[in-house]
């Protein structure tokens, strides 16, 4: 199993239910790279991220555009076909661990909880 760890900001988040019938939250997560690129500019990656049963109510209830977010999650790929019969792939994060990142002239012992080496 892979595990990643992420700190970025919130880009986007909708509720949606699977054709399971499962409710999650679609999350988009910016991360801005710790280097400069050739042109002397910070780059930002964005990544897909799931949230299921208390994180998505937690994301729900809480979530807000901007905000920093740490979390901890698990590589997972899917499959389909699209309309023109191509096999299509993307590879998603399912959150396992969301901690709300306080504004930045806010207190830090919030960050204190997330071990970003911890394996577990």
């Amino acid at each position: 199993m892979t595990f990643v760890n992420l700190i970025g900001r919130v880009y986007s988040f909708e509720a949606k239910k699977s054709e399971s019938g499962v409710n999650y939250t679609d999350l988009r997560v910016s991360v801005m790279r710790p280097y400069k690129n050739y042109q002397g500019h910070y780059e930002t990656d964005y990544f897909r991220v799931m949230l299921f049963d208390a994180l998505n109510k937690k994301a729900q209830d809480y979530l807000y555009k901007g905000m920093g977010i740490a979390l901890k999650g698990r590589l997972e790929t899917s499959h389909w076909t699209d309309e023109q019969e191509k096999n299509r792939s993307s590879i998603n994060i399912i959150c396992e661990r969301l901690i709300f990142l306080p504004k930045e002239n806010d207190d830090l012992s919030a960050l204190n909880d997330f071990d970003l080496n911890s394996s577990d």
